[in-house]
């Protein structure tokens, strides 16, 4: 069965997807029966296209972002587009998230009214828009997926999509950014301060050189709103959300909170109160009899209550970019098969 993809975003992201779909080709094809086709990269400065399929070797040799698109067009020059073009199975959204939407959600709306099937890994067009993709998606009766967009490889949307269906989700309770419990993480390891820890993070290329989205705790937000929004039926913004970042975290804090036989975590949490869903994120202390307090370092976890199944908890995940391509992969296969 064939499956052309289109990929909208050529990043750190969406390069590692590439990779992935040309390394695990034939092992996708043969457990599952699929042919994964790259049909086109979406830059900001143009698009290449290759209906039967571009040449992976040739795209991976060239740099990443629109100037690799353009040196693949050089190379190809009947491949580059000065426009975008939706003629494929699935859409692939790559682009940096942003909370207002962005460029990612103008080709989300795009793909979906030209009848293509929806694989999410920015954050922005769900955040800004969540109650007008699902109803495009409706309408135009395409599929979606989005689980990479909430917490990368942490399968957090598949357990309580699939996994938890026929429950009545109570709360949902994660660390849900690598970046932060990094830094919190070595500050209570190695007794050093916030701006110790946020240097030795970037150094590490753990945090960003902006990392503004992470340490104040928006990341956080962002994600946790798209599955309270997915799983308990609420129609939130991120203007809802109480949100207070790790910035202002003391030595004092983590000392005090030591002192406590506790660790201070970033937690993102959704719940429902008298049948109300709230959502808040913010630095809390974790007691040893939470599961969350062995989340360490850049790994991530979530807990969902449930009304019939108890607790739930799913831990670890890769923090990275090739993490958050792999959950795009397998939203890719899932969709497909």
């Amino acid at each position: 069965m064939d499956k052309r993809i289109i990929v909208c975003g050529y990043g750190n992201v969406g390069g590692n997807l590439i990779k992935l779909i040309k390394d695990k080709h034939a092992e996708i094809h043969e457990q599952y029966n699929i042919n994964l086709i790259l049909s086109g990269v979406i830059g900001s400065r143009g698009c290449i296209f290759e209906y039967n399929g571009l040449n992976l070797d040739m795209l991976l040799e060239c740099t990443t972002g629109s100037e690799g698109l353009i040196e693949y067009g050089e190379k190809n020059i009947d491949s580059f587009y000065n426009y975008s073009i939706y003629e494929g199975d699935i859409f692939v959204d790559c682009t940096p998230s942003d909370v207002n939407g962005g460029v990612g959600l103008e080709h989300t709306i795009n793909a979906i009214n030209f009848g293509m099937d929806i694989v999410l890994l920015s954050k922005g067009a769900m955040v800004s828009n969540f109650s007008l993709i699902m109803k495009k998606v409706k309408e135009k009766d395409v599929n979606i997926k989005y689980s990479g967009a909430t917490a990368a490889a942490l399968p957090t949307m598949d357990i309580g999509y699939y996994s938890l269906a026929g429950c009545k989700i109570n709360s949902i309770k994660g660390i849900l950014n690598g970046t932060t419990n990094y830094i919190l993480s070595k500050m209570h390891q190695s007794d050093i301060s916030f701006s110790e820890a946020l240097l030795e993070a970037q150094r590490k290329g753990i945090a960003e050189k902006e990392p503004k989205l992470d340490i104040e705790g928006i990341d956080s937000a962002t994600k946790i709103l798209i599955l309270a929004n997915s799983l308990m039926n609420s129609e939130y913004r991120i203007s809802d959300i109480n949100i207070k970042g790790i910035e202002d975290i003391k030595k004092e804090d983590i000392k005090r909170a030591k002192n406590k036989n506790a660790k201070i975590k970033l937690l993102a949490h959704a719940y429902r109160d008298n049948d109300k869903v709230s959502i808040e994120v913010k630095p809390m202390e974790v007691y040893p009899n939470d599961i969350l307090s062995c989340v360490e370092d850049t790994n991530k976890g979530v807990v969902f209550s449930t009304d019939t199944m108890g607790e739930i908890y799913v831990l670890g995940g890769a923090s990275n970019p090739l993490g958050a391509a792999a959950a795009g992969l397998k939203d890719i296969i899932n969709l497909s098969r």
